[in-house]
């Protein structure tokens, strides 16, 4: 889903809000230039994730509802046969997983945030967190060439955020070319990089979406956008509890 790639925007999903006394000017802007290319008022999304280690590999289908608004997502995976109809809400700040094999639904705790999201290298944190880069970082622009600008974004100090700072490349055409993620050490912990530009849902975006992490070599998470709609209304019952059991 956008809202995961967003993730992971990736990840990226960035909200629109009021500027902060701190942000720079030119990097706000790109922010939302970027938001409102790729994620809008709503999604509804089809994608497909390839997770790759230097032992095995894994590829899932999933389909995703995401509302800004209500700052709310669903996920329903499709594929593999074993994992379809494992269900994911985010609603009122919290996040919900649906295991059909046990017929039951768990909130997922604080304890387990970091944790690997179905194997990959996202995290429960990066669902959870993905709509609050604006909320909780002030934005600088800190270099800028013919083909782009890059942003460097570090957290406001009452924010409770696992990145002590972010570091997004982004075209003059406002698409992102990639994002760095560091800890309080200052260390590059992961990258994402963004690939496979084409016209989709009406827009033109990237629709390859990698991750990868430098502590674990030969790791990397793919996703690739198969279909977008924008703006497309979303029912409110998208997103209660009782969605998660329901299956297709």
């Amino acid at each position: 889903m956008i809202r995961l790639l967003l993730l992971l925007l990736f990840i990226y999903p960035l909200p629109l809000v009021a500027q902060s006394s701190g942000d720079d000017e030119a990097a706000l802007a790109a922010i939302r230039k970027l938001e409102n290319l790729l994620r809008s008022e709503t999604n509804i999304s089809t994608y497909r994730m390839r997770v790759v280690t230097p032992d095995w590999q894994r590829e899932m289908r999933m389909e995703s509802w995401d509302d800004r608004q209500r700052d709310s997502f669903f996920i329903r995976i499709l594929e593999p046969k074993k994992d379809r109809d494992t269900t994911f809400l985010k609603a009122a700040g919290n996040l919900w997983m649906y295991m059909p094999k046990l017929e039951r639904d768990i909130r997922i705790p604080p304890s387990m945030m970091l944790s690997s999201w179905m194997g990959s290298d996202f995290t429960n944190d990066d669902l959870v967190k993905s709509s609050s880069v604006v909320d909780d970082y002030v934005h600088k622009l800190i270099a800028e060439d013919r083909d782009s600008i890059t942003i460097e974004s570090r957290p406001i100090p009452e924010a409770a955020v696992v990145w002590d700072k972010l570091v997004h490349r982004i075209g003059r055409d406002g698409m992102p070319i990639r994002a760095d993620y560091y800890d309080a050490k200052g260390k590059l912990l992961r990258v994402m990089r963004f690939e496979a530009v084409r016209s989709i849902g009406g827009r033109t975006i990237p629709t390859r979406w990698i991750i990868e992490p430098t502590d674990k070599p030969g790791h990397r998470t793919v996703m690739e956008i198969e279909q977008v709609k924008f703006d497309a209304p979303i029912p409110a019952a998208t997103f209660e509890r009782a969605n998660l059991r329901r299956r297709q």
